[in-house]
Formats: C-alpha cells, structure tokens, sequence
C-alpha cells in the first residue's frame, strides 16, 4: 500500500497574531452558526400539500388524530408533538413552522457533543458548522414535517449508542431504546437505519461481545415499545402505500446525493462534489505522523483507514439509502428525498472527518470556509422560492359568492387552499366531493381509478345548483392522471357553458395549480 504524504509547513505566528486570528475564526463560526439558525425560520409564506396535511390531522381530537394518521400513512410521534404544539400557539404557517425550526436549532449542540466525542473538539466545530449550514437541513428545519425531529433523534440516539457502547448498567441500555423507539414512532425509514445498526452490532459481537449485546438490547425493546402501533402499521401497509409516485429503486442514491447538496444549481452542484470528496477522503485518509509540539502539523497519507467509526459512518448513511431502495423494489413503494433524512447525520459526519484528516489546518480551515458558505449560499436562495400557489388561489377565491363550489381535482391540492379561502364556500374533492380539508390515501389509486370523470362531473354540476363552481387542478400527478381532471373540466363546460381561467399555473412552482370559474348554471 502506497502512502502519498500531504504534507503542509507553517511558520508559528507570534501570540499576538495567533490571539487575532482566534478572535477572527471564533466571530466567523458564530456568524455562520447564527445564518444557519436564522435560516430555519425563513421560509415562503404559504404552507404546501405535506404541510397543510400535517396541521390538519394535528389539530383533530386525539382519538381522530389516530384514524387520520392510519388513513394518511405515517407513525404518531411528530403529530402529537405539533398537536400539542398547535393547542398552544396556534395554526399559522409561522407558528406551526417554528416547531421545526426549534427542533433543527437543538439538533446543532447535539451534533457538536457527537463531533466532540468523536474527533475532538476540532471535530465539534466541524460537524457542528456543516449542521448549521447544509441547505437539506435548513429546508426541513423550515417545513411543518417530522424530519427536522428525525434528524435531532438520529444524533440523540447515535449518542445513547456511543454511551451505551462505552458504558454498563442498565441505563444506557434504556436510553438508546427510547432513541430507537422514538425514531420508529416519527418515520418508518428509521427501520433501515435501525436494521444497519443492528448488523453492525452482530458484527462486532465476536471482538466486542459485551457492547455489543447491550447494543442489541436495546434495539430489541425498541421493536417491542414500537409493538402497540404495529396494527396500524399493517393497516397502512395494507391500504395507503405510495400511489403519487413510481418505485424508486437503487435510483435513491442520486436521489439522496442530489438532495443533500440542496439541488440542481452551479453551488449546489459544487456544494455536492466537495461533501462526496471529503466523504470519501475520510475513507482513505491515514495519518503517517503525529503533530510535533513545535508546531508541525500531522502527517497524512492515502490509504484504507482501519477506522471503524468511519467505516460504520459508511453504513449508516450509504448502507441505510441502499437498503430503503432495495426495500422499495421488493415491497413496490416510492421513495422520496426527504425520507432520506435518517442518512443525512451520518454522512455529514463522514464529511467532517474528512475534512479533520487534513494535515493542514489551514488548508482545513478554508476547505470548510468553502462549503460552508456554499451550503448558506444555495440555502438562501431556496427559502426566496415558493412551494405553493395555494395563497394565489385563495385570494382569487374572495371574488367568489357565497354557497359556490370549489373542486380540487386532484384532492392532494385542497388542503393548503382550504386553510386560507374564505369561509361560506363548499369545498369538495375529486372523486367522491368530500372535504378537502386533508387527503384520505386510503386505497387511493383504487378509488380514483374506478371513478367517472363525467360522473364525477355530473354531481358536481347538481351539487352547485345555481351557484357558480371553480375547479383547481394541478399538472403532473399520477393519481387521478391529468386526463382525468381535464375531462371533468371538458364535462363541467358541456353542462355549465365555456369556463374562465382565473388563476394560471405558475410552472416554476413545485406545488402549482390553476383554477377556472364555470358559471352558474
């Protein structure tokens, strides 16, 4: 094995300038820390689909919060936190967004606690600073969704791990138990970070018996705290699914890449090829010397690191998206990049082992200077991009009369618009013309692929009697298909008369709509 040294001679400054250059560095992380935790807070006005789904099953009385759930898909913990959350500040998108926000800002000492056990407390600033600064954070850290609190659980728990690992005695053991159980309770993809957790665990049974089985413990009381919503578990597995998109596959590791970068533009794209770099350079990073007390900094070479930390980092992030893809071929379900969210942690942890490997601090130092203002870069200039046309819609909706019908086709529009119309309006969705106030994936394909559009049309027309309807549409959805909606429009004109476009779709709009008027009859 070839070792290729890096080696990097710095002259000793005086105390002086040492003393300035400290001052320097400690103002500009404050001030990196302090943009990445005021992103959190910034985002676009109006709430979309995922969004609104989630404060409207928050708000329902515990007993309908659980049916909601089994119909929506997803485990209780985040809902009953934001439902607690919503009886005391409130429905507001700034209210029920700050949540998350808060959640994302107590994920940064976590992060800097595991940076510090992990590499020091060079480690701490690093971790800590791409924490704050990574623009897949900062998006979920402003989203009214359980991933801002998956993320904060992934660091609490890898800390019970550590404490568990290091330490006997029951309470480590119950501590990580409650961390694992609390991540199964807020998504269901926290299972593959789990089962990757596990296999390491197994692993190192044979050299580490003893931390290795408290390990294992506590992962097994996890499963059995999880067993009292395993019966709403099979429910959703047997009726909600994924109908809005197509099997992922291995194709989630693009996915997750791409996300985690914060996108498709030139910084971001940038942002992504640094963090892989330095993924990659924690691999193969070994030192060759160690720091002289005169001031010389380590000696690194290119190697195979025999790091076990940096190789379980590996398969904790890269291990977990591979397995949800291969899960999602075998089981026909989607994925989706947010869901990734469990892996985030520990890829960024490999990142800031990577870049703790450099021999030279200050080629380090401005490495990290680089990413991080990049990350803070394409962040900001995300937060200025609207997720919805919702609040379009609704203020076009205040020409509306009283006693007109508003129909969402497809359903997954009405939620965010209806928070915001006026009130007096009958708000219906295709096909069945129920509420619209939150979409029921209860054997969603099935009961849009069985529906009649010109049906559908038909008692939409005799519900409105005499009142004009409007029709908000999407573009794009796979359930009901866009050939779907526009032959109930086509429908809808042949009853009622020619409609009026009132709102366009806005296509650089994630969540866009448009809406026509059809007049009464």
């Amino acid at each position: 094995m070839s070792l290729l040294p890096g080696v990097v001679s710095v002259d000793r400054p005086g105390t002086a300038a040492r003393g300035s250059a400290a001052w320097l560095a400690g103002g500009l992380v404050a001030a990196a820390l302090l943009a990445g935790v005021a992103l959190r807070f910034v985002a676009p006005a109006d709430l979309w689909l995922d969004e609104a789904q989630s404060v409207a099953i928050a708000r329902l009385p515990l007993p309908e919060l659980f049916t909601a759930l089994r119909q929506d898909g997803s485990p209780p913990l985040y809902s009953l936190l934001l439902h607690g959350w919503v009886g005391v500040f409130g429905q507001g998108a700034v209210a029920v967004r700050a949540l998350s926000g808060l959640l994302g800002v107590l994920a940064l000492p976590l992060a800097w606690v595991l940076g510090r056990e992990v590499a020091g407390r060079r480690g701490a600033v690093v971790l800590t600073l791409l924490l704050a600064s990574n623009p897949f954070l900062i998006r979920y850290s402003s989203e009214t969704r359980m991933y801002s609190l998956l993320v904060l659980l992934v660091l609490a728990t890898a800390l019970a791990a550590r404490w568990a690992v290091r330490s006997s005695g029951p309470v480590p053991v119950v501590a990580l138990a409650l961390g694992a159980a609390a991540l199964l309770l807020t998504h269901y993809w926290a299972a593959y970070l789990i089962a990757v957790a596990g296999l390491l665990a197994l692993a190192g049974l044979r050299r580490h018996r003893r931390p290795a089985l408290r390990v294992l413990v506590a992962l097994g009381l996890a499963a059995l705290a999880f067993l009292p919503w395993l019966p709403s578990l099979r429910f959703q597995l047997a009726h909600t699914g994924t109908p809005w998109a197509e099997v992922g596959g291995l194709s989630v590791v693009p996915t997750a890449l791409t996300a985690w970068r914060g996108g498709g533009s030139f910084a971001a794209v940038l942002l992504g090829h640094a963090q892989f770099c330095l993924a990659a350079l924690g691999l193969v990073a070994v030192p060759v010397a160690e720091a002289t007390a005169g001031g010389r900094p380590p000696v690194v070479g290119l190697g195979v690191t025999r790091s076990r930390t940096r190789w379980s980092l590996l398969a904790l992030s890269a291990g977990t998206v591979v397995l949800a893809g291969l899960a999602s071929l075998l089981t026909d379900s989607a994925v989706s990049s947010r869901y990734t969210s469990v892996a985030v942690p520990a890829y960024l942890a490999l990142v800031a082992a990577g870049l703790v490997s450099l021999a030279g601090r200050r080629a380090g130092a401005a490495l990290l200077a680089v990413v991080v203002v990049l990350g803070l870069a394409v962040a900001a200039a995300a937060v200025r991009t609207p997720r919805t046309q919702a609040g379009q819609v609704a203020a076009a909706l205040a020409g509306a009369n009283l006693g007109d019908t508003v129909a969402f086709c497809p359903d997954q529009l009405g939620p965010q618009v209806s928070r915001l119309a006026p009130p007096g309006l009958d708000m219906v969705v295709y096909p069945d013309l129920g509420p619209a106030d939150r979409v029921d994936w209860t054997d969603y394909a099935e009961r849009n692929d069985s529906a009649d559009p010109a049906a559908v049309a038909a008692a939409l027309s005799a519900r409105a009697g005499d009142h004009a309807i409007w029709v908000v549409s999407g573009n794009g959805y796979r359930v009901p298909s866009d050939a779907d909606c526009r032959e109930l429009r086509t429908v809808l004109g042949e009853l009622r008369g020619k409609p009026e476009e009132v709102v366009a779709r806005d296509p650089g709009v994630p969540d866009s709509m448009r809406m026509h008027r059809f007049p009464a009859a």
